[in-house]
């Protein structure tokens, strides 16, 4: 194996450069932390029927890892599922559940990855006028500049 001792050379470069065994290789992206993802959206006067929730979109640069998302209906019993949305398609990532009123409802998910322009969203059904809509997001952020 050839040594890293020349810090000119491209492969000694910011630790992004793996030996295979045969010769040094640029490694893929490497999955890292660079800051938490937390976030809440709310409506606290719904409409009578079908509301969604949208949080933030991912800005260029970054990817985000969401882990956890909860979600309420202050007022009133109604169903939700929650979505990723990624080129302005909605992928359903949880089945739809029925609200409780007022209790924090923690969907069972699988880490989303979400990239630049993407972002995630909850539909709330059979709201009534006035509910209070809450989600919460947590998760983490990449930089991938």
């Amino acid at each position: 194996m050839t040594g890293i001792t020349n810090p000119t050379e491209e492969y000694f470069k910011d630790g992004t450069w793996g030996w295979d065994g045969t010769q040094w290789r640029k490694l893929g992206l490497l999955w890292g932390y660079s800051d938490r993802y937390v976030e809440r959206a709310g409506n606290e006067s719904a409409a009578a029927g079908y509301n969604v929730l949208a949080s933030s979109t991912v800005p260029a640069g970054e990817v985000w890892v969401v882990q956890g998302v909860v979600v309420k209906n202050v007022n009133t019993a109604t169903q939700c599922n929650a979505f990723l949305v990624a080129s302005d398609t909605g992928y359903a990532l949880t089945e739809r559940v029925t609200l409780t009123p007022d209790t924090w409802y923690c969907f069972a998910i699988n880490p989303a990855i979400m990239k630049a322009g993407d972002y995630l969203t909850t539909a709330f059904f059979n709201c009534q006028a006035g509910d209070g809509l809450y989600m919460d997001i947590n998760g983490y952020k990449m930089k991938v500049t």
